[in-house]
């Protein structure tokens, strides 16, 4: 199933989403493109139909659930039956923990953690009904090996890990597969420190395909990719 139906991927607009929309692109698979970032959002979509037609677009914030289950019906109605989620959507501020305000955690929670939540259980319903599906939650290296001023960001991917190792085997029994994707350091375009020896996001892509080609073979339970030199 993972490798015939449609696959949604959130932050699609930017950083590793747009990479892994324009990797799954070239397998010609069927994609729905979701981002807050309209303007963004068109461009990737007509990069991504130049190799995959069957390419949409759909402008919607993950934070606001209503939006969310609107966006997931829509994709259902017009592009079929959803095989694959991956869940990109992210943001991080690294300072220290004193001038990180209370209600920057709760914004970045209610993204990184909340905004997975908030798709996988619209469309863990389908999933489960076809007995089967595959899940792959972006989360980081930081939720176990953090770094000095990443309090807000380490946590809510803790979170995430948590959140993933505990559905995984709520689900499991419906043939559904999740998968907790946890790259280091990585060259995307939020607003943290970048090192030269960071990633290229291109090389998270490319995890994320492997993840999706061979899912109805392997469970990729857990995967960490690195730069060497981090």
């Amino acid at each position: 199933m993972e490798n015939s139906g449609t696959v949604i991927i959130t932050g699609a607009a930017s950083g590793i989403g747009r990479c892994a929309a324009q990797a799954l692109a070239k397998k010609s698979r069927p994609l729905a493109l979701v981002d807050s970032n309209a303007g963004a959002l068109v461009e990737i979509e007509r990069n991504c139909r130049e190799d995959s037609p069957k390419t949409a677009a759909f402008t919607c914030d993950v934070t606001d659930g209503a939006a969310v289950r609107r966006t997931c019906e829509r994709i259902q109605a017009e592009m079929g039956a959803i095989s694959v989620l991956v869940n990109c959507a992210g943001i991080a501020r690294f300072a220290p923990f004193l001038e990180i305000e209370p209600e920057e955690w709760i914004r970045m929670l209610d993204v990184n953690v909340m905004g997975a939540v908030r798709f996988m259980r619209a469309v863990l319903p389908g999933m489960i009904a076809a007995r089967g599906g595959l899940i792959i939650n972006v989360g980081s290296r930081m939720a176990v090996d953090p770094h000095v001023t990443t309090t807000a960001y380490a946590a809510s991917k803790a979170a995430l890990l948590a959140l993933t190792r505990t559905l995984a085997l709520e689900v499991k029994q419906y043939g559904i597969k999740l998968t907790l994707l946890a790259p280091g350091g990585t060259k995307t375009n939020m607003a943290t420190p970048k090192h030269e020896g960071y990633l290229d996001p291109e090389a998270i892509a490319n995890a994320i395909v492997y993840v999706t080609e061979n899912g109805s073979n392997v469970w990729v339970r857990e995967l960490t990719v690195l730069p060497i030199e981090f």
